[in-house]
């Protein structure tokens, strides 16, 4: 009996050092494959400015911007367009239904610059999301080869245009969106942030988006850059009129028709300006915007689908807080496996802070739980407001779910 006894405690005691180990080792195998897909990603900082083909043409393209009550932030983000080197540059801004200064701004703006023309969206139409009809709008008043589409919040580079541009030529993609550096105060919303960046990154493997053997896509609302042709070729905007994450969808449509896509990164300056982000944005100014920021585009990223969310919830937090849990629990040196997956997670996350901003300490990945319960609870308070609601309200505006649902399935339908 005593020696059965001891084979039992035994064997609970190796169970902790084999199932730390098991899963140290599919951890480490999932972060070295997603740390070589990041290698593969461009930088945009890294690409050329100027073309080496004798008598090259710079080809027309009109930046188009929706703006919603961005009086804080417009002038400083259409200053930076303005100012690009972008020989061929035309923009026009969309002032939809603001309420503050937006449009007073915009059209001062215009009176000292001829490439800008402003429009002013007055009542949003039904069936449309107040963004998606704005940039659709704008869309349809232009012929020029290339579409940018970007938010009032972001400052480019001088040269980030013509880096992009260049980018596509030599690549032959037919779109290309860009991931800003993000500025962010308080180690709270750093830490948030960054974790979001890594599991946003691990979930959508943009690094796959241009291969056509991947359904992988990208898309990035900070700057989205696609050829005319290939827009209208998936149905522009009128495509997705109440897709939330309209970005996202987007790439999703141009990839499934089989148009040529990629995502770069705009962190990181040049040789000229070592300081200077290509394209850099204060997504939120604090934690608790950016949780609220979640409400409109967290369950939408689960089709409003209350099974899948509360499935990769549960997933998620088991592979979050399960290596710490095990640590606490495992006996003596049984536990160093899993401290080790603990650390390998936080130096991921550290990793990823620094991609994604400046200014991430490093021992503030040590928290990356905490992160994830705050996500966690973003996305279950997201589902929880949209059903209770019945809909998503949002920058004044209600949207119904019933509607939101059928645009989400016509969306899977054009895949």
């Amino acid at each position: 009996m005593r020696h059965a006894a001891f084979g039992v405690g035994f064997w609970l005691w190796s169970w902790w050092s084999a199932g730390g180990t098991l899963w140290l080792v599919c951890l480490g195998v999932e972060l070295v494959l997603a740390r070589g897909g990041v290698r593969l990603v461009h930088r945009l900082a890294d690409q050329p400015t100027r073309s080496t083909e004798t008598g090259h043409r710079w080809a027309a393209v009109t930046v188009i911007v929706a703006a919603r009550n961005e009086g804080a932030t417009v002038a400083d983000a259409l200053g930076s367009i303005l100012a690009s080197d972008y020989p061929c540059l035309r923009v026009v801004a969309v002032d939809d239904r603001s309420t503050d200064q937006t449009g007073e701004i915009l059209e001062g703006l215009a009176a000292t610059d001829q490439r800008l023309r402003v429009l002013h969206v007055r009542d949003l139409p039904r069936g449309w999301l107040g963004k998606n009809h704005a940039l659709g709008l704008a869309a349809a008043l232009v012929e020029s080869e290339w579409l940018l589409f970007t938010d009032a919040d972001v400052r480019f580079a001088a040269g980030a245009l013509r880096r992009a541009v260049l980018l596509c030529e030599r690549q032959g993609l037919d779109h290309v969106t860009a991931v800003p550096a993000l500025l962010a105060s308080g180690l709270w919303l750093r830490l948030f942030l960054g974790w979001y960046a890594l599991v946003l990154t691990l979930w959508l493997q943009p690094w796959h988006a241009p291969r056509a053997d991947r359904r992988a896509s990208a898309g990035v609302g900070a700057f989205n850059l696609v050829r005319r042709t290939a827009y209208l070729g998936v149905g522009g905007h009128a495509a997705l009129p109440l897709a939330v994450a309209d970005d996202v969808v987007l790439g999703r449509l141009l990839k499934s028709a089989g148009y040529r896509q990629m995502m770069v990164t705009a962190r990181g300056g040049t040789v000229e300006r070592p300081g200077e982000p290509q394209l850099q944005l204060q997504w939120y100014p604090d934690l608790k915007s950016a949780m609220r920021g979640l409400e409109k585009n967290a369950f939408a990223m689960f089709e409003y689908r209350t099974a899948p969310l509360l499935s990769t919830a549960a997933v998620a937090m088991v592979l979050t807080l399960g290596p710490w849990v095990a640590a606490i629990l495992a006996p003596g040196w049984h536990r160093l496996p899993w401290l080790a997956a603990d650390a390998l997670v936080g130096a991921s996350l550290g990793f990823a802070g620094h991609e994604m901003m400046d200014n991430f300490p490093w021992p503030l990945s040590l928290f990356y739980p905490l992160a994830q319960m705050l996500l966690t609870w973003a996305a279950l308070r997201s589902a929880w407001l949209t059903l209770s609601q019945g809909g998503v309200r949002w920058r004044d505006t209600f949207y119904p779910l019933r509607e939101l649902r059928s645009a989400q399935s016509e969306a899977r339908r054009l895949r």
